[in-house]
């Protein structure tokens, strides 16, 4: 067998199902090898970024699943790999497990500068959790097999193969054999599986159990460890309230009385008090970003840290902990709730705060909601999402590019469902929502998808609803056009004196475009509009767009200035 026989075969014992790449010189073995097998259901994306975002929402959105699927992406060498970085990058920074897989130049020209020549293994090392170059075609199946182990193992995140073309085209020696099914990777030092310290679980009951103003931080390792339904079991048997990152979101019903929302730079006013004045925070898969806690030397200064990470780097990288369990998130919650001396309070006090909190600007944002427009009598764009979570009940699957619109969604739709919800977040990447969204669809046929998009992070990757088109897919786009980047307008309007330097956007006929691609278009003006919209998409068979004409002066609040803390917290101008 050839490289490129051995390559593909590896990934159907692994049981991919999908490809999302893009060919080239480099990678045209591999290509017309997957032709002739025909064993995968090959979806080409207009660009290689496009191919790694695909990747990301099959892998995001199949998490939680039955049978959970790891996105691969393939791509030639040179700018075709270049072109996938940022992706890649992306999905290191939010721990999803994808294979990167890129053509190379022969052996014998590599380093010579040949065309499409880029010194691929080096510029993946810092931004996957490894990076293989297979010299020969014997370490083809057992490197895939190792990629795809460190890809899901642990704290997931994704990996490249850099496959020269001669080792594509090459056949094994005829004593090479691999048992597939007998294999298990060879790697000393590498943390396979972190089991919960029980003298720490007891260490940790008893804190709780002391504690008059606890809360839980629940962060994206409860989505990758299947574990809303422990956390909530958790949180009600404890009676404490939850506070959930920007990827912990859908971990537990937006709506459910100990669900405090979204913490952190743009979290909800119930949620970051919350953790200014607790005297005791539990923490489940979460990293402590910036944007979660602001400036560190005053975050949760007066409260005791139970941080629960599979990642041991990153138990006391940001925050000081009182006790750290290196553990799966849904292994440690298990162990708390096996745990007898687990006690109930009823903390009337702290909810009774906890009420007072959410009273405090929840009459603006009713008001504001049920306004609809702004000063100019554009739409507002926290009611467009409050009409969509309403409309849909909260039962879909969300997919948001990254801005303004973003935080909106984040805040107001009332998400029912576990791992409804799907963004970029540590790198924030503009252009991921449409093929994130393409890559979730694939993942969940059955389900209705929304990709919520601004007008700028819609234009950075537009290209693939030619990808939407070509395979037919049912996606809901949602464009927030307000003729602003609007995030960075939001911050020059707050700390810039509403010099407003770079961000007006001049924008295309949106309706044309999607005629271009076959694609039905609606445009929005009116609040009466808006719920006619949105039920004529649902409707639809097929993929629809559904232009919102919004205020560019909208602001999402409450807003903690980078960098400041929780204490400035801004909830009205």
């Amino acid at each position: 067998m050839k490289g490129s026989e051995l390559l593909l075969k590896a990934l159907k014992n692994a049981g991919v199902k999908y490809i999302f790449g893009y060919t080239g010189g480099a990678i045209m073995p591999v290509f017309d090898e997957m032709v002739k097998r025909g064993d995968f259901a090959y979806i080409k994306p207009r660009n290689e970024q496009g191919a790694a975002f695909m990747a990301q929402g099959l892998t995001r959105a199949s998490c939680s699943s039955k049978n959970p699927q790891i996105g691969i992406c393939i791509s030639t060498s040179g700018p075709g790999a270049m072109n996938l970085v940022t992706g890649i990058a992306d999905a290191m920074m939010d721990s999803i497990p994808l294979l990167a897989i890129t053509g190379q130049v022969a052996i014998n020209v590599l380093g010579t500068d040949a065309f499409q020549e880029n010194d691929v293994v080096g510029v993946m090392m810092p931004i996957t959790k490894q990076s293989y170059m297979p010299l020969t075609p014997e370490e083809i199946e057992e490197t895939v097999y190792e990629a795809l182990y460190i890809a899901k193992t642990g704290r997931g995140g994704p990996v490249s193969i850099d496959l020269p073309k001669n080792v594509q085209m090459e056949e094994v020696n005829n004593n090479y054999k691999f048992n597939y099914k007998n294999y298990k990777p060879n790697l000393p030092g590498f943390y396979y599986n972190p089991i919960p310290d029980r003298t720490k679980i007891k260490e940790s009951v008893s804190l709780i159990n002391k504690s008059s103003r606890p809360i839980i931080l629940g962060g994206h390792g409860i989505i990758q460890s299947n574990a809303g339904t422990k956390l909530l079991e958790f949180a009600k048997k404890t009676n404490i309230p939850i506070a959930l990152t920007l990827h912990g979101i859908s971990a537990i019903p937006a709506d459910h009385d100990l669900n405090l929302g979204m913490m952190g730079m743009h979290g909800t006013v119930e949620a970051n008090r919350a953790i200014c004045n607790a005297d005791l925070i539990i923490a489940f898969g979460m990293r402590f970003d910036d944007r979660v806690t602001g400036k560190l030397d005053e975050y949760a200064e007066n409260a005791d840290v139970i941080h629960v990470e599979i990642d041991p780097s990153e138990i006391d990288k940001n925050v000081k902990t009182t006790i750290g369990i290196n553990a799966d998130t849904g292994k440690a919650l298990d162990a708390f709730l096996e745990e007898p001396g687990l006690t109930t309070k009823p903390r009337h006090d702290w909810f009774s705060q906890i009420a007072e909190y959410r009273k405090e600007i929840s009459a603006d944002l009713k008001s504001e909601i049920e306004k609809g427009v702004g000063s100019e009598g554009k739409l507002l764009m926290k009611t467009i999402i409050h009409r969509l979570s309403e409309i849909t009940k909260g039962n879909d699957i969300v997919v948001s590019d990254v801005g303004q619109h973003q935080m909106m969604t984040a805040r107001f739709y009332n998400f029912q469902r576990f791992n409804t919800w799907i963004t970029s977040g540590g790198s924030g990447t503009m252009g991921a929502g449409i093929p994130m969204a393409l890559g979730a669809r694939l993942a969940r046929p059955n389900e209705t998808v929304w990709c919520v998009c601004g007008d700028g992070g819609f234009q950075m990757n537009i290209q693939e609803l030619g990808t939407i088109m070509e395979y037919n897919l049912d996606i809901k786009i949602i464009i927030m056009n307000n003729g602003f980047l609007g995030m960075v307008r939001q911050w020059q309007t707050l700390f810039f004196e509403g010099r407003f330097a770079g961000t007006p956007m001049k924008n295309p006929d949106f309706g044309i475009i999607a005629k271009a691609y076959g694609i039905t278009y609606e445009k929005v003006e009116r609040k009466t509009d808006i719920d006619k919209a949105i039920k004529s998409a649902m409707n639809h068979k097929g993929a629809n767009i559904i232009e919102f004409v919004c205020d560019p002066t909208e602001l999402v609040l409450p807003m903690i200035p980078a960098g400041a803390g929780f204490e400035k917290m801004i909830t009205r101008v």
